[in-house]
């Protein structure tokens, strides 16, 4: 199976952040999902949005080494987030350049 190009912006509240447990391993923000959107590419197109169904669910997102030490993030906090889906539908990967958390 080859891995569509896709992004997708996802809101929602923060519901747990398990940081890296050794340096170079990454983190898992844990978010109940408000809302989706599209995530426009430089050229002006679309990327897919392979989770455009994702609002009202809990997903798992995992944050990359490079970005999970610099995430901060609460239980309860808000967090806008670019992510992609991997091979299977229960892997979503976060884009370690477009993290923001909020409180």
């Amino acid at each position: 199976m080859q891995i569509a190009e896709n992004w997708s912006r996802i809101r929602g509240r923060v519901t747990a952040w398990q940081p890296p447990r050794k340096k170079g391993e990454p983190g898992t923000l844990t978010i109940a999902v408000s809302g989706v959107e599209d995530v426009v590419s430089h050229d002006g197109s679309r990327h897919r949005n392979m989770l455009a169904d994702a609002a009202g669910k809990t997903m798992r997102v995992i944050v990359p080494a490079s970005a999970a030490t610099h995430v901060q993030a609460r239980k309860g906090s808000t967090a806008v987030v670019e992510v992609r889906r991997g091979k299977s539908p229960d892997r979503v990967f976060a884009h370690p350049d477009h993290i923001t958390v909020t409180p």
